[in-house]
This record gives structure tokens, sequence and C-alpha cells, in this order.
């Protein structure tokens, strides 16, 4: 990949606007026009903003970014190759710049923009107070989060938006300021810049235009309403109250659906209906009495917050009035006062109106801060398209009305930015909901507790709406909650956000649905690579050990990218504490441990070493697996010589098994992982010939095992009980406790066919436990299994949960068995995880035997698929391997390379007798060794 290198020298401020430098949840639309005389083959563009940017030259989008630090005092540069982009004459570079602080205010970067470019080392322009900026108003408005503790959903009001900013063809208005902040590049908070170590950034690419797949109407809507404090300006902790009064003609308890992302409490009469600090769809139930009700909301709304919205399921068609006072003739909506000095924690429903000042609150459709929950309540029906080819696109044609809708479909899950072009009058409102999956109501989902849906204001004629936050995207769906007349669609893509890889792994085989794995975990690693985690404390944002490593591991075999596997693990690295823990990448104010997935960090090391045959950076990392291995040492028991009940003693919340530990027990999967991480660490320190420290670690691992088949083996059974066998609790011999104990070679070998047959069948369905089916344990199961030796039922437990993962339609993952929707990218719960190195590894029979792929085993699984072959990028050149079973038995291989490669044979003399190998002039073929001998039965050993 291309490297990322910081200008020579750094020119140019930080820029901003100081109305609104203390402002959470603000856009700044920021441009700057300057003249090439000649297009230079050779530009760049350096950029960095807090937090986040959607860049463009010309009016062509040219990248979004740039992905969060997880160290708050350092700024991200992306560079960007923007020869592509620029004309001969006046060209113009432009902004639409994000700033969103973390809930409460944690947010330690200052909001600005930084850039500088450069053609062949002259300077073309950089961020100083030349610039001309604007305020983003058409982009606030009060609305929903898109989820717990992120960012707020989409709103853009068009008719607020200067034409053509993003272009020359552009005419300022007074609205447009030089930025009256400016400050040096520096070392403050926010201002410190470093380039992406993931570099280069992820690049928009158009796709194949999306597909009609649905269109109808809206046809019943639910009942409603809701509340919003737009006064609040602030961090949310002020308090505001709204109340309103429903009328009831029988005493009941009305179900209700309560959405809101702030902290607050919710009276029905004077009992406390709901005390949350969000709720996304929450269900309750109202106490009514005959009679007049009151409704009293106590909320501290952050600034544009949705405040609360609620609804009302009614499929009986009843409708409900909310007025002001308790009266027929009071007007509909709600009172409001604030703020107040009663904090939210001392609010109760004696709180009364009469003495306060008091605003008023009417809700409707057309300010409606939530429309993904109105939708999501809503019922739609699809109409009937003629079957006529040149009918049908006439019917695609018509315009929409209020209450249309119109639903498009991608080729496969992609990850990036939908853009909607829309023929409108001024103050029509679209709503555009991106999702991976269709609910029953016909409404587009974009995951649990996730809001898709985004809103236009539109202006007369042509309307642009571009999402400025990558996302997942299957289904898109244009519905129209007002027109004037009618809205047309002139034009929808989707523009995906990847990593422009050099080189790509080929593989095929004779079998397709290991093609069809092949091409989904390719799909899957592009979206992965191209994630952009924003600056906030978000759990989905977090980036886990295991997640990483798996990831880093399938992008070296699929892309042939080392250096994203390296700055992946480097990442890591950088981010250890002073104790040796490395916690979760958050990239915000949270912290989340990982100390049982920490385990695996001598595991990558090693992996990383093994595919690039770096020394060099192999030795860099041996500080920090020094410093990792002290912590686990510190945390040893004086008694028992093992680590014991680490989730009570030291708090830690980040498992990979389920299962609470008492105080005192000592958990057999936990130590079992630290023999693993004591055996992997002496590996590394053999390598780099300091034998004292590895002699160490295989000590210590030693006395590991045997106290823990001491204190935990069950002789009775041969297997592992998941806590001590002293303890007070029912002996529990789980799977995940013993699999551990095996891949960490506790357990000894002459009990596998114990463990194999406690936890599996050898047909169909091959599992006895829940625990077997996350893609952790997959992954690593097979790790183990393949290394064992075993053959032929690891390849059929390969294919069976595979294919219980495909959405083939979708091209990706399933989230698991029993839900059929994509998984969503990100890197926490294995939602990444792909088995692509297997197919490499196990089908191909390409296999490292020495570091760099100098040397490498070849086995081929000719047992399983009758041919294979693959062009496979190495850390050195490529590797084009090509082998078919032929009509006599025989096996015909075709082995090249690109840089001298000797192969190892992994088959029997057999075997070897009965093949016929082509060699291209940089490959050799070694001679297996003497007593290397298989038998060619390839009957599984787990039945033997």
């Amino acid at each position: 990949m291309t490297e990322t290198k910081m200008p020579t020298r750094i020119q140019g401020e930080w820029i901003w606007k100081n109305s609104l430098l203390n402002h959470p949840d603000s856009f700044l639309l920021m441009r700057k026009e300057f003249v090439c005389s000649t297009v230079n083959l050779d530009t760049t563009l350096w950029i960095s903003a807090n937090c986040a940017y959607q860049l463009f030259i010309n009016g062509r989008f040219v990248g979004f970014g740039p992905r969060a630090h997880q160290n708050c005092g350092v700024s991200y540069v992306d560079m960007h190759e923007v020869t592509y982009y620029l004309e001969s004459g006046i060209n113009v570079i432009a902004a639409l710049v994000y700033y969103n602080a973390d809930q409460g205010g944690h947010n330690k970067h200052s909001p600005g923009l930084w850039c500088q470019m450069e053609a062949q080392g002259k300077l073309l322009l950089c961020s100083d107070q030349t610039w001309v900026v604007r305020e983003g108003n058409c982009y606030c408005a009060p609305r929903a989060r898109l989820s717990k503790d992120q960012g707020l959903s989409q709103f853009f009001n068009a008719d607020d938006s200067p034409l053509n900013w993003t272009t020359p063809v552009f005419l300022t208005d007074a609205q447009w300021k030089h930025p009256d902040y400016s400050t040096i590049v520096g070392d403050d908070f926010g201002s410190k810049l470093e380039p992406h170590p993931l570099a280069p950034p992820g690049i928009a690419v158009e796709n194949p235009v999306p597909l009609p797949f649905a269109r109808g109407r809206l046809v019943l809507p639910p009942n409603w309403t809701q509340v919003t404090f737009e006064e609040a300006d602030g961090n949310g902790l002020e308090t505001y109250a709204a109340n309103t009064f429903l009328f009831s003609e029988v005493d009941e308890e009305l179900p209700a659906l309560i959405y809101s992302d702030d902290p607050m409490k919710f009276f029905c009469n004077n009992r406390l209906v709901l005390n949350a600090a969000e709720a996304m769809g929450t269900e309750v139930k109202l106490p009514l009495r005959a009679g007049w009700n009151r409704l009293l909301l106590v909320q501290n709304p952050g600034r544009h917050a949705m405040g609360m919205v609620m609804m009302i399921p009614s499929d009986d068609g009843r409708e409900f009035w909310f007025g002001r006072a308790p009266e027929q003739k009071a007007a509909e909506g709600w009172n409001i006062v604030g703020p107040l000095k009663l904090s939210l924690e001392e609010a109760t429903p004696s709180l009364k109106f009469e003495r306060l000042v008091q605003d008023n609150y009417v809700p409707e459709l057309e300010y409606l801060t939530d429309p993904d929950a109105y939708l999501s309540q809503s019922r739609f029906e699809e109409e009937t398209l003629p079957a006529d080819e040149e009918e049908a696109k006439l019917a695609w044609s018509r315009p929409l009305r209020t209450g249309d809708y119109v639903l498009y479909r991608l080729d496969m899950v992609r990850y990036g930015f939908v853009r909607v072009t829309l023929e409108a009058t001024a103050g029509d409102l679209v709503d555009i909901t991106i999702g991976c999956r269709r609910t029953g109501n016909g409404f587009i989902s974009a995951g649990k507790g996730v809001r898709g849906t985004g809103t236009i204001r539109c202006r007369n004629a042509r309307n642009v709406y571009l999402t400025f936050i990558p996302t997942d995207c299957f289904y898109i769906m244009i519905s129209v909650r007002h027109a004037s007349s009618s809205i047309k669609v002139l034009g929808i893509s989707f523009e995906e956000l990847t990593r422009n890889e050099r080189q790509e792994t080929t593989f095929r085989c004779s079998d397709e649905l290991l093609n069809q794995f092949w091409e989904i975990g390719k799909q899957t690693l592009r979206r992965s690579a191209a994630f952009v985690p924003l600056a906030e404390s978000r759990a989905d944002n977090d980036c886990y050990m295991l997640d990483a490593y798996i990831d880093a591991v399938n992008m070296s075999v699929t892309f042939g990218d080392y250096e994203y596997a390296s700055a992946r693990l480097r990442q890591f690295l950088d981010a250890q504490l002073e104790n040796g823990d490395i916690p979760a990448l958050t990239f915000g104010s949270r912290h989340a441990s990982q100390v049982h997935q920490l385990f695996f960090l001598p595991v990558w090391i090693y992996y990383n070493y093994r595919f690039t045959a770096n020394i060099t950076r192999l030795k860099e990392t041996i500080p920090n697996l020094d410093l990792t291995l002290e912590y686990f040492e510190a945390m040893i028991d004086e008694n028992t010589g093992l680590l014991v009940d680490t989730e009570t003693r030291f708090s830690f919340d980040s498992r990979i098994s389920s299962g609470e530990f008492r105080a005192g027990e000592i958990p057999t999967y936990i130590n079992a992982l630290f023999c693993r991480f004591l055996l992997s660490a002496a590996e590394i320190y053999r390598t780099i010939e300091d034998e004292g420290k590895a002699n160490h670690c295989y000590e210590l691992a030693g006395k590991v095992a045997e106290e823990l088949r001491n204190r935990n083996f069950d002789p009775a059974c041969s297997l592992f009980c998941r806590w001590s066998l002293e303890s007070e609790r029912m002996p529990d011999h789980n799977l995940f406790a013993n699999f551990c104990a095996m891949f960490g070679g506790v357990l000894p070998l002459s009990s596998f066919e114990y463990f194999f047959y406690s936890f599996f069948n050898y047909d169909p369905p091959f599992d006895r436990s829940d625990e077997s089916r996350h893609p952790y344990f997959h992954f690593l199961f097979m790790e183990m299994m393949f290394a064992l030796g075993q053959k032929e039922w690891p390849f059929r437990y390969f294919r069976d949960y595979w294919s219980k993962r495909m959405c083939p339609e979708a091209n990706a993952w399933r989230v698991d068995f029993d839900h059929a929707d994509p998984a969503p990218t990100k890197f926490s719960e294995g939602s990444c995880v792909s088995p692509n190195i297997f197919l490499v590894r196990e089908i191909l029979g390409i296999r490292i035997a020495e570091a760099g792929h100098s040397v490498i085993y070849f086995n081929p699984a000719f047992h399983q698929v009758d041919w294979a072959e693959s062009v496979f990028p190495m850390a050195r050149g490529r590797l084009k391997v090509k082998w078919a079973v032929q009509e006599d038995g025989s096996l015909d291989v075709t082995l090249d390379s690109s840089f001298p490669v000797k192969i190892l044979p992994e088959m029997s003399h057999k075997q070897l007798a009965n093949t016929v190998f082509r060699l291209g002039e940089k490959v050799t073929l070694l001679n297996p060794t003497p007593d290397y001998d298989i038998d060619d039965d390839e009957g599984d050993d787990s039945r033997e």
C-alpha cells in the first residue's frame, strides 16, 4: 500500500468559527478557491478534522474521515492523491466538517480543520484565514441519535443550503465569512498531527445503480405525540419538564412505546412509568383512569435533542388526543417549563406548572424528531406492478405523493454513502431509510437499537441528499412524509467506501459452496477494512483484539495486505497502559477491558512475524510483550499459583465465555488461555534468541498447567470442570473450558476422544452446545482441530457452520443461526470474522513452513474437492497454485512463483508417486522427511 508520509514542512492552521467552539453537534461548510496553471501528476492533499469531514474537489466527492484516534490528544491525518479531481484553471476544495463532543462533554478534541495540498513538493494551498466558511444550520435540527451514544441522525434542509457551494460555479452571500478562529499546529489537545496507521484512507467508489425493488403506500400510521425542548442549548445538564393531558373513557392500562435519547423520568398521574437514561422503543403501560390523565416528562435534553416521542399502537382504529389542559376545549399539545432548579434525580409528579413561565409545544408530523420510530410502527402496503416490462417501467417512473414509498436494493451489503437526487417543491419532506433487512411490516431495519432514517426538507426543483456517515446498506427506502404536489426520483446511487488494495488473492475450487464462503468473506473484509470509527464513546465503535487479529490474518491471505495487518497490531501496542494492560480501542472517553482477549497477543505477534519475516518489527514488540507478561504474572494468586476469579478481583467485564465466577474460584478457561499465552510468548523469545525468557515461560506454563490439572480436572470423565472441584457449586464440564484447556495444551491429547464426544456428534447435528455457535469459538476451534491433524470431520463441520451463517442474496454473514439479519460492520462480538484463511491453508493446501513464505508446506485437500486454484500474494511476491484430481486418480499440480520459494509436500510417498508436479523456474520441490508417511485413508481420527 502507499505509505502515508507527512509533508516535509507543516504549513497551515487549525481553522474554525468562534461562535461554534463550544457547541457540540455543529456543522461548518468550508471552501477555498485556488488556481492550477497546470495539473501535475503528483498532487497530494493532507487533511484532518475534529471530528469528521466530507471532502469535495470541484463538486466531486473525494472521501470521508478521519478515523478516530484512541488517544484524544492526537488527530489523525488522511493523505489523498487528488490529481484525478483537479482541472487547469480555477479549482475549489470544499469540506463539510462535523463536530460532536461525547455526551457529557468528555471529548478533548477542539473542533477544527487542517489541510495542506502540494504538487511535486510545491505548496498549492493550506488551511488559513483566507478560506470562507458558513455555519451549517441546514444540517441542524432537533433529531434522534443513530443509536445509544452515537451522533444524531441526518437532517438536511436543502432550502437553507447554499446551491452548488462545493463547485466553482458559485456566488457567495453575506452568510459566508472568513474563519475567525485559528491556531497553530502543535501539541495541544486536538492539534498534534499523526498519519493514520491504516493508510491510505478509504476512497468512495460509485457502484452499479441500486435497482428498484418495491413501491407502495404507508397505509396504517400509529397514534403518536412528541415534545421537544428546542431552547436547550447546553451539555444536557439542565432540567426541563413538559406535561399534557389524555382523556380515557374507562380505567385501563394503555400500551405505549417511548423513544428518547436523553435521561428522563415519565409519570402518568402520580405513578412513575419510566426512569431511563435512554429509550429506544421501550414498552410501557400507562395506568389511565376514567377521565383526564396527566402525563409528565422531566428530562435533561442536550443540544438539538429529540426530546421524547411516544407511539401508541392502535390496530382497532382508535385515536388519541393530547391537550394542554384537562378539558375538551383545551388547545392541543404540551406545556413546557425550564430550565428548572430541580434536578432530574429529585423530580416527582408534584411538579406544578401554574406558577412557572410556560411555553407551548404542538406536535406536527412536519417536525417529527424520530421518523424512524414512526415508520417502524407503521404498515406498508406493496403495490402490484404490471407484468408487462414497458408498463412496469412507467409505473416505476411515476412521481411520489404524500404517503408513497419506493424501495431500492443493492447487489450486496456494502459500506458507504447513499446519494439521492429528487425533483420537489420547497418544503416537501422526504425520509430516506438505509438498512440491511425488511421487517414484517415492510419497513427497513438498520439493526437492533439503530435508527437508519434521515430526512431532507426540499427546495424547489433539484435536490441532492448525500448521507454524511458511512454505513452498511442493502436496502434504500424513500418515503414521502409531505409533498405539496408530487416528488420525482431523478437518480439514486451508492458510493462504496473501500480500501484501495493493490492486489488480492484469487481462489476457486470445485465446491461452489466453498467459493461462496470465499466471496462473502472477501466482501466482509472489504467492509471491515474501510470501517470508520467516529470519535465518540459508542460500543459499536470498539475494536477488540480477537476481532482485529482474525481480521488481520484474513486480510493478509485475501489481499496480501501485510501492512494493514502490521498496523492493526501496532494500534493495540501503542494503546498499552503503563501497567501492561491493553484495553479495547474505544476512540473516546470510555474504557473497555479486554483482558481475556489479551491472552492472544503473542499469538498475533508471532503470526505477524511468520507472514513477513520482519525480525526488526518483531523485536520492536518485545517491550510490549514483556510488560504484558509482567501484568499477568502480577495477577497470579500466591496460594494457588493460578489466576483466580479475575472478574471479581479486577472488575474485568470483557468475557469470551459466558458465566460468572465467584470469589476464590479458579476459572479453567482463563488459566488455560494463560498457558497458551506463555507457550506462544516462549516461541517469540526463542526466535529472538532469548533463551532465558523462553525457558521462564515454558516453566511457568508447566506449573500453571499442573496446578490447574490438580484442582480442576475431573478424572471420572477425563474433562475439566469450569471451576475448581473444591467449589461449593456443582461441577460444570462445559465446552469452552475444555476447549481452552486443549487449545492451551493443558488437556492431554489422550483425552481428546472424551472431549470430542462429550460436546460434538460425528454426524449432523454436530453441536451439542450453543457455545460452539459464536464466531470466536468456531475460528479458534478450527485452528485447533486442523493443528491436531483432524481431517474429514473438521471439513464437514466447517461447511455446516458457515453455510448456516450465509446470507447469499446479501453476500454477507448472518448475525447468528437464529437471526437472518446480516452481521453489521464492527469490531466486536465477532461480527467481521471470516473463514478465508482456512480455505487457503486447508483446501488449497498452502501453509507457512518458514517465516516470510521462503519455505511452504503443501498439503492439498484432494479428498475434499476435485480441484483448486489460486494466485496468492505473499510478502515477497506472488505464488500461483493449481491442482486437480485426474480421472485415473492421479494428482496434477502446477506451482509457480515470482520469487524463490521452496515447497515441502505434506503428502505420503504413495501420494507423491501418483502426483505430477509442474514447477516454475523459481520453485524448488523438497523431499518430505523419510519418516513422513500419511495413511491415504481420510477417515477422521476422532473415530479411532
